[in-house]
């Protein structure tokens, strides 16, 4: 594996339902596309402490299993400014994570982007907390999930261009 160039990570708030399924889904999508395999580190977090260790959600997961994701996603973690200091992007699950986020950042370079941004444009709008549902909305949110991450693999591969056409 080569050295990471980027480091992203997914936020929600607890890190059991939304972030950790953003987080395998985007890792799937990078570990598939051999410009930004070896080349993204993709992680998951919360900006509650309350789930820090345990697994993620098993509708969460049994969405992505029908879905076709596999991969596992990290154990619950708490986003703390050290944590979030470390990435250079952040995706947010919602208006408030977004700006719990920079609150706690304490550099400049971390770009934080509202999911649903990548694919509804300036228009703000929050990632549904799937975690009082069923099926139906576990699934619709791992289809925003997916949609948001199609689109940030797309930045980041553009990304990663500029930055080694620089060099």
């Amino acid at each position: 594996m080569t050295e990471t160039s980027l480091r992203v990570a997914m936020i929600c708030t607890g890190n059991i339902c939304r972030s950790p399924m953003a987080e395998v889904v985007l890792r799937h999508l990078v570990d598939a596309d051999s410009s930004l395999r070896g080349c993204v580190e993709v992680t998951s977090a919360g900006t509650a402490n309350w789930h820090v260790g345990s697994p993620m959600d098993e509708r969460a997961r049994r969405a992505l299993d029908r879905a076709g994701f596999d991969g596992e996603g990290s154990l619950a973690a708490f986003a703390d400014r050290a944590y979030l200091n470390d990435q250079d992007i952040v995706i947010g699950m919602t208006r408030e994570h977004v700006h719990e986020v920079k609150q706690r950042l304490s550099n400049e370079v971390t770009e934080v982007v509202l999911l649903r941004n990548l694919f509804e444009p300036a228009r703000n709008l929050d990632l549904p907390d799937p975690y009082y549902g069923d099926d139906v909305e576990f699934d619709e949110c791992l289809e925003m999930v997916r949609r948001g991450s199609q689109r940030l693999t797309g930045e980041i591969r553009r990304r990663l261009a500029a930055d080694s056409s620089a060099v």
